[in-house]
């Protein structure tokens, strides 16, 4: 079957018609209806600079008009049109077009594209003689566009070549894709494009593609690739505006910026030309079947795996395509080893940084890559690139944890050392485990599971972390995060476990004193819909509760309300009333249960001694009477635990003036090695000598120069906590107003010359007080006593001159008052018996009171006035 051919021309002017453009040949069955159509697609216009009357040379070198388009009614029109001389009166001279018509869905014969065409020796530059085209069945390829040819050109536009692929790929995707325009100084070269377009297309794509390799004015055409000269009637500009070209000059004019997102498809077969292997676009067709709908991913994937199997050096985007397409086909679509071994060899070998990207998918291709069949040389790269890779991620803290455990499977499947990074990613892990709030705790239980060797590291962290920090966190993490794990050989994390295996498998710090022993029965462990887990927990103590009253069980957990295991656990919610806390004896006795529970070999480890603590007391204050317990029960070897000591030394110094047990702590920890002079300072080793020394003098075993001592202590342990204050000021006043024994002769002076006026005052409060008014009037010695202290050194101090003055007048001379003669009299030869001048002085502070004193013996006798003072 002939093609339907049509020749058109300027000609002399004969017959009716007269000269000019005109159909000068045509098969007579190509339908009238398209000739006008076909006219305004075969036009030509020379470049403005050609000469007006090109010698035979000259018309050699104007470019030529090859162009592919579709007509109305859905057929092609094929033509090429050539500059053939002067013309007969043209303005531009005149021209010849020779076009073949393509029926609609179908294509030339043998299967030729048309840019394949280009050149073709069947193509005739002059009107056949009688006006009828000679049969033509199909076109002789000319063979012009040949490989070596092609590929210089490649490497020549090197540059344009992934920008121009990229907008070649639109051509087909929507109705309003833009046209391309290729600015050359050569039409052979726009074939030349034109030619590399179609060698990527699918074929029936290719067979679809609209083109001219030349046109005057670019604006009018409607091909899909538009070729033009420098000098084209065309503003880069406005086209700009329209949106309606992607430009590209390739003579140093303005062409189109890149594409906002790069186009990965074309990236990859633009390393394929560089690389001759066009070939590959077929195979990738082929692969993909027939369709024009094929989209980014698959394709580029398909592609991309293409050439890295033939050895082509892609970039990092191309590499993780291939890597992907690899992933999901290479056993699924039985590709022998020797092309899955080429394939993974190019992955290996990257050539580029590697993106994230391109380790998440290799790390999934690790079964490939550990039993590829390609030589250990092959996979030396991509060994290297890891282990810098986790080098980065290592020195990187924003490395998301995900992409540090995908880099750390795939370096166990290739064998590649990561003992350097083990430890920064032991304690990122770790951190993650220990944050309630972090997004990657199910990450790092998959990760553990997954790897014995970095669960094992996790698990001495945790360790470490309970015995350096606060542990009660590690309780709930064991039992929520880390059920069955292995703690052999890890103390710490024994005593955590111990501590949430009593009464529920979580200890909850949060609420009151911080001991409400509780469980957790969440039945979703791992996301709790409203946000407010339930907890199961006893009231009190370890595993019942305790009347307020009696100390026997409470009503609630009684036999009547047990379960069939024991008392039935109350149900309360995060907001709940605190808990109280255990009893002292359960704290203390938990503390040694949950020592046992680090086993022997660990038992009598400082560290051991303060992580029972934490887990126990946490950042309750110890109480002073645990104290003691504790320092004399606690293991020798113990004592010296680091960090220990402040809690002991708090429970003294905090402690409540009616404190009985506090002194006791004081005068311990004073000669205990677990307090070293490190772990005291200067003012807190005198506030505990205070404390001791108050003790003493509540106890009568103090030691002569007290006073001295307590003075001098006071200046060193300033500012001193107020229940010590208050108990050495009330311990040292009683004291010095103490008569069985009384108090030696220098410490009321030692007081005095001090000028304290805290315990200045605290020694009048007590010589106010009723202690000393009832020893007054039981005592006629006492009297003579307080006598004698309260004239001791006058005009030392102006205070002490105000205390002694007061007293003498509001606590001594009413009492005295009250006396009788013959009592008057007893305190007279107590005060000779001092010596001095004691007795004669009282004789004479006595003779103000006479009148008082006589008014009261009158008001002791029946009868006597009844109504106060004479």
């Amino acid at each position: 079957m002939n093609l339907q051919q049509l020749h058109y021309t300027s000609t002399a002017a004969t017959g009716p018609d007269g000269s000019g453009f005109r159909f000068t040949a045509a098969s007579p069955e190509l339908p009238i209806t398209l000739l006008g159509e076909a006219e305004q697609l075969i036009g030509y216009e020379p470049p403005s600079d050609a000469p007006d009357c090109p010698s035979p040379e000259e018309l050699a070198g104007f470019p030529v008009a090859f162009s592919h388009n579709r007509l109305s009614d859905g057929s092609r029109l094929l033509c090429r049109t050539i500059r053939t001389g002067p013309g007969r009166g043209g303005r531009h001279g005149n021209f010849h077009a020779h076009a073949v018509r393509l029926p609609e869905g179908g294509g030339l014969p043998g299967g030729l594209l048309p840019i394949e065409a280009w050149e073709s020796p069947s193509w005739a530059d002059r009107t056949p003689g009688d006006g009828v085209p000679e049969p033509l069945a199909a076109l002789t390829p000319a063979r012009r566009i040949d490989k070596k040819g092609l590929f210089d050109f490649v490497h020549a536009r090197a540059d344009r070549l992934e920008h121009f692929l990229a907008d070649v790929r639109t051509l087909f995707r929507t109705p309003d894709a833009p046209q391309l325009l290729v600015i050359e100084r050569d039409s052979a070269h726009t074939a030349l494009w034109i030619a590399i377009a179609s060698a990527v297309l699918p074929r029936e794509l290719a067979d679809r593609l609209t083109f001219t390799t030349y046109t005057r004015r670019p604006m009018l055409a409607r091909q899909q690739i538009v070729g033009a000269y420098p000098d084209a009637d065309f503003d880069f500009v406005s086209a700009a505006a329209q949106r309606r070209y992607r430009v590209h000059d390739c003579t140093g004019g303005s062409s189109s910026p890149a594409r906002a997102e790069r186009d990965l498809w074309a990236a990859v077969a633009a390393r394929i030309w560089l690389a001759g292997h066009p070939a590959l676009f077929a195979e990738a067709s082929r692969r993909g079947g027939p369709g024009a709908g094929r989209d980014s991913g698959d394709e580029a994937e398909r592609l991309a795996a293409l050439a890295a199997r033939e050895g082509i050096t892609l970039d990092s985007n191309g590499r993780t395509a291939a890597a992907r397409w690899a992933r999901q086909h290479l056993s699924r679509d039985g590709v022998d080893d020797p092309l899955g071994s080429r394939l993974l060899a190019t992955l290996a070998a990257g050539g580029t940084d590697r993106t994230p990207e391109e380790w998440t998918v290799l790390a999934s291709l690790t079964d490939e890559l550990s039993t590829t069949t390609s030589s250990r040389s092959s996979l030396a790269p991509l060994r290297r690139d890891l282990r810098a890779e986790l080098d980065r991620a290592a020195d990187t803290p924003q490395t998301p944890l995900v992409r540090f455990l995908t880099l750390l499977r795939l370096a166990e499947a290739l064998r590649v050392d990561r003992s350097a990074v083990m430890p920064v990613l032991t304690a990122r892990l770790t951190a993650a485990l220990l944050d309630e709030t972090s997004p990657d705790r199910k990450v790092v239980r998959a990760a553990l599971d997954t790897h014995p060797a970095l669960r094992t590291a996790v698990l001495d962290a945790l360790d470490r972390t309970a015995a350096t920090e606060d542990p009660r966190a590690l309780t709930h993490l064991l039992a929520a995060e880390l059920p069955g794990a292995d703690l052999t050989g890890r103390p710490h994390l024994r005593m955590a476990a111990a501590m949430a295996e009593d009464s529920a498998p979580f200890v909850d710090y949060s609420y009151g004193r911080g001991y409400g022993y509780t469980c957790n029965y969440d039945d979703d462990q791992d996301d709790d819909k409203d946000g407010q887990g339930y907890e199961q927990g006893y009231d009190r103590g370890y595993g019942q509760g305790y009347d307020e009253d009696d100390g026997r069980p409470s009503p609630a957990h009684t036999q009547d309300e047990a379960g069939p295991d024991g008392p039935r656990p109350t149900a309360r919610r995060h907001d709940a009333a605190p808990q109280d806390p255990p009893p002292e004896q359960d704290r203390i006795a938990l503390l040694h249960k949950l020592i046992e529970a680090a086993d022997p070999e660990h038992q009598d480890a400082p560290s051991v001694l303060r992580t029972a603590y934490r887990l126990v007391w946490g950042d309750e204050p110890l109480g002073s009477d645990e104290a003691v317990v504790l320092l004399d029960t606690i293991p020798a070897a113990s004592h010296q635990a680091a960090g220990l000591a402040q809690p002991f030394v708090r429970a003294a110094l905090d402690s409540t003036p009616d404190d009985p047990a506090a002194p006791l702590l004081a005068k311990s920890l004073l000669k205990s090695v677990l307090v070293s002079g490190a772990d005291l300072t200067p003012r807190e080793r005198a506030a505990l000598l205070l404390l001791e020394q108050a003790g003493d003098l509540e106890t009568g075993e103090a030691l002569p120069g007290y006073t001295a001592r307590v003075v001098g202590l006071r200046r060193q342990a300033a500012p001193l906590e107020a229940g010590i204050e208050q108990r050495l000021s009330d311990a040292l006043a009683r004291r010095l107003l103490c008569m069985d024994p009384p108090p030696a002769p220098g410490e009321l002076p030692d007081l005095i010359h001090s000028d304290d006026r805290h315990l200045l005052h605290a020694y009048a409060r007590e010589a106010r007080g009723a202690a000393v008014a009832g020893l007054l009037r039981r005592e006629r010695t006492y009297v003579a006593v307080c006598f004698v202290a309260w004239h001791t050194a006058p005009d030392v101090s102006e205070l002490w001159e105000e205390i002694r003055a007061d007293l003498l007048a509001s606590v001594l001379r009413p009492e005295v008052r009250r006396m009788s003669t013959e009592d008057v009299e007893e305190i007279r030869r107590t005060l000779r018996q001092v010596g001095g001048p004691w007795a004669e002085m009282f004789h004479e502070w006595d003779r103000f009171g006479v009148l008082g004193r006589l008014s009261g013996r009158w008001r002791g006798r029946p009868g006597g006035c009844k109504h106060g003072r004479p």
